[in-house]
């Protein structure tokens, strides 16, 4: 038959008995469309490499109903066949029961087809609403002859899936959906919703950023271009780069078309994000924001196939650090790569690329005049690239050096769990098309008080910056001279004899013996003045010197003693009135350095008056505290949180003495890691300018010191930092396959802790925590961990972990200890790895251990 004829036929057929005009039906809103004109399968075909989610099917840009009118405007009725290029195609009715139009059992069980599905909706007057549309898989869908919705994607049905505001017109209003099967099910679903823009922006966004191959970004509204007035009155557009956010880079106004172009012409590629500030038909505001890349993208090779083009570049001025750092570079990218990568001075002209390490010559001509050179002390540091060339900068002492390491670490995957272990990973290529990263250190000094973390460089390489005295170390060290000075400063020994009234008054008698010093006796404000005076000169590489209470109770009870601490409500007072006067003394000689004291047990509540001076540090100390919950969670800690947030209002400087670690057992399990990052960050928010986290600080040996020791320096560092995450990469990096069963070991510790547990600094062997439960399945863990561990190496350091748990079964059973073979590994494990310290005691409490062990019967 003519197709011409077979078209005016069809026509003719519409019009007299007005099918067409028959289906259609009233809009009730949110029921399922359950009633529709089925048509097909079109078998369509699978182009070799097609990207499936980029483009629909091969044949489904054809317009199948053009014998009827064409996709835009089709002449439908039941029961109506017609002709398809070369197939017989017929439309058949669908009245279903529920949501789901399922096109498998209604039309076929083929893959690679597409369907057809009509209906009419009769409306007596305008009105605007949400179509929701789900299906599986993509296609593209009519509404009165305009394509309302397109999309390719594969994907399974999802009621509600798009919501697609549209208006409907008074009278009929048809829908054509043309919708494609990739394989699995197959069918769709639809429904009208009420029109909400809020919920409309909130479900669906309303916009999104595409970006071209040519490298230029466009925004993208989401929804018909028609129904924009609808859905916003107004839309202001900023840009700015993701790793500076603040800084806005472009600015503009939506002009109410389908795709706008954003930013100019841009030739670096970069990352930015996009702010979307909406005012909402309803009056309500909304904000989107996008992450997306803009400009032309080249791919750089650092390395391939150890080989490299780059040399390291460093300035003719660069601080020791800086050229520490170079040289870390260096050693480490040849570790890596096998290449060999030369370092090199400024001034040494070169055409190859450059890695360059620091703020020198090199970078300025790089980077322009826009950004300025960093502070000496700035720690913060910043690493990007300027076309192939690599820059990593920050101040000169530390800024620089802590780039690098973020680098190799970030980038290059390097690691360096304790002094003696570090993870390298080797690779043949290593390509970037964008580097551009910053940090900033979230606690200014940052003192990992492990025995482990006192290696200098490793220190360096964790960024960690404070000390308890000075060491060298690259980049240098804030240190913290001394605690617990008055008779480091007044021995008895030199002065009780003679003058008893410079120590305190106690029930009525002068005593030196466990006791303070008269704080208002004006020869002890002299004395103490002046030989602070000789340590700031013959130690000046320190930057905060202490003035601080003995390491226990007894202040002086005399009458001018106690007015100052009745007037502060507080032993405080006396003790910040004496430092002030003693840091006042030292100013003019020393403008630069800091006088420090303890807030520290019987001084740990703040004065109410008197006020820390500006170069006075407070050393705010946590000792009382529960460590099986965090500050701010814990009954038990709501009197350190009252202090802390008193002298946080009062202190120009807080320093924190916080401690990680059970003095009484070193060795024993200590289950407080999840404290450590809420209480760090508590500190922080806190105006904490220091935080020094004491732990097992007299030799290796205690309870997971690697681990807590490594995790503390990212927590310092990053207060935010995802802690889970670094837990888990110590597992698998430090203990290889034996990883995953020493975390679970370390889970089941952690989850003996309830609401009702509190831990202090002295848990006990024989508290209800250890269940021989518990015993008994950490023995299972381990025993696990142990197969598993593929060399000698690996196998010691799971030894290590499991060390507590041989520990703790010696103290609670010492005789089963003795002949279930316990005592004899734990011995083998402490001889092996020359552990001295069981106990802040030492060797006393070491003796009494074994002493306990090998008498019991």
């Amino acid at each position: 038959m003519n197709k011409a004829v077979y078209f005016v036929l069809s026509l003719f057929f519409c019009i007299i008995f007005g099918f067409s005009n028959s289906l259609a039906k009233p809009l009730e809103d949110n029921k399922w469309i359950t009633d529709w004109l089925l048509c097909g399968p079109v078998e369509c075909s699978v182009v070799p490499g097609q990207a499936s989610e980029l483009a629909h099917l091969n044949g489904f840009e054809v317009d199948y109903l053009k014998s009827i009118g064409g996709e835009e405007n089709p002449q439908i009725h039941e029961d109506l066949v017609f002709q398809a290029n070369v197939m017989d195609l017929k439309w058949t009715t669908f009245a279903g029961q529920d949501s789901l139009v399922d096109l498998d059992k209604s039309v076929s069980g083929k893959e690679n087809v597409l369907a057809y599905a009509y209906c009419e909706i009769d409306m007596d007057n305008d009105k605007v609403c949400l179509l929701s549309l789900g299906t599986n898989d993509g296609g593209r869908l009519w509404l009165n002859g305009q394509v309302i919705w397109d999309n390719p994607e594969p994907r399974g049905l999802v009621p509600d899936d798009d919501m697609i505001p549209v208006r409907l017109h008074k009278g009929v209003n048809t829908i054509l959906l043309k919708v494609e099967e990739r394989g699995g099910s197959w069918g769709f679903c639809m429904r009208f919703k009420p029109f909400d823009s809020t919920s409309l922006a909130r479900q669906t966004g309303l916009f999104s950023v595409k970006t071209n191959q040519q490298g230029k970004s466009f925004l993208v509204f989401k929804h018909p271009v028609a129904m924009a007035g609808t859905i916003l009155k107004k839309v202001t557009l900023s840009v700015s780069l993701q790793n500076d956010p603040d800084n806005m880079i472009w600015t503009g106004t939506w002009d109410n078309s389908a795709q706008m172009p954003i930013l100019n012409d841009f030739d670096p590629f970069e990352k930015y994000i996009l702010k979307i500030e909406s005012e909402l038909a309803d009056g309500k505001k909304w904000i989107e924001t996008h992450k997306f890349c803009s400009g032309k993208r080249t791919v750089y090779t650092l390395f391939q196939n150890q080989q490299t083009d780059y040399v390291i570049v460093i300035g003719d001025n660069a601080s020791g650090s800086e050229q520490w750092a170079a040289n870390e570079l260096q050693n480490y990218l040849k570790k890596i790569s096998g290449a060999d990568f030369p370092v090199c001075f400024a001034h040494e002209k070169t055409g190859t690329p450059k890695i360059v390490v620091g703020f020198n010559q090199t970078t300025r001509s790089l980077l322009g005049d826009a950004v300025k050179e960093p502070d000496i002390l700035d720690e913060s540091f910043t690493y990007k690239n300027v076309g192939p060339n690599i820059l990593i900068w920050g101040g000169k002492q530390r800024g620089t050096m802590y780039g690098v390491m973020a680098f190799l670490e970030n980038e290059l995957g390097c690691r360096w769990y304790a002094p003696i272990v570090e993870s390298i990973p080797e690779q043949s290529l290593y390509s970037f098309d964008y580097l551009n990263h910053s940090e900033s250190p979230g606690v200014r000094v940052r003192n990992d008080f492990y025995y482990e973390a006192f290696n200098p460089v490793w220190a360096a390489r964790n960024k960690m910056n404070g000390s308890m005295n000075t060491r060298i170390q690259p980049g240098g060290v804030e240190a913290y001279w001394a605690v617990h000075t008055f008779y480091r400063f007044m021995p008895p020994e030199e002065f009780f004899g003679s003058h008893p009234e410079y120590f305190s008054l106690v029930n009525g008698k002068r005593t030196w013996d466990h006791a303070q010093l008269c704080l208002t006796n004006p020869d002890v404000l002299s004395i103490i003045t002046e030989r602070l005076k000789d340590t700031m000169r013959k130690y000046p590489d320190n930057l905060i010197y202490s003035v601080s209470q003995n390491d226990w109770r007894n202040p002086c009870q005399c009458e001018k003693c106690q007015a100052l601490a009745q007037q502060e409500e507080s032993e405080s007072g006396p003790l910040i009135w004496f430092v002030n006067k003693v840091a006042e003394a030292i100013e003019k000689e020393f403008p630069d350095k800091f006088v420090g004291t303890l807030a520290y047990q019987y001084t740990r509540k703040p004065c109410k008056t008197i006020k820390p001076r500006h170069n006075v540090v407070i050393r705010l100390c946590s000792i009382e505290c529960c460590f099986a919950h965090d500050f701010q969670h814990c009954p038990e800690n709501k009197s350190f949180m009252e202090d802390l947030k008193g002298w946080a209002e009062i202190s120009p400087h807080l320093y924190i003495w916080d401690y990680v670690v059970n003095f009484s057992h070193y060795i024993q399990p200590y289950p407080n890691f999840y404290v450590l990052q809420p209480n760090i960050q508590t500190l922080a928010q806190n105006k904490a300018i220091g935080i020094m986290e004491q732990a097992a600080y007299q030799s290796r040996g205690g309870e997971f010191a690697e681990l807590r020791a490594y995790v503390i320096s990212k927590l310092l560092w990053n207060p935010y930092c995802d802690m889970q995450a670094v837990i888990n990469d110590f597992m698998y990096g430090y203990y290889g396959r034996s990883g995953q069963f020493v975390r679970q070991y370390f889970d089941l510790l952690h989850d003996q802790v309830t609401p009702d547990t509190h831990i202090h600094l002295g848990l006990r062997p024989d508290d209800l925590i250890f269940s021989d439960d518990f015993i008994c399945q950490a023995d299972k863990i381990f025993d696990k961990a142990q197969k598993v561990a593929k060399n000698d190496t690996l196998l010691h350091r799971v030894e290590m972990a499991r060390l507590p748990l041989l520990y703790l079964k010696c103290k609670r059973n010492p005789v089963r200890s003795k002949y279930d073979g316990t005592y004899e590994q734990f011995n083998k494990i402490v001889k092996r790895e020359g552990i001295t310290h069981y106990a802040e005691r030492g060797e006393a409490h070491r003796i009494d251990f074994h002493r306990e062990v090998d008498s019991a019967q």
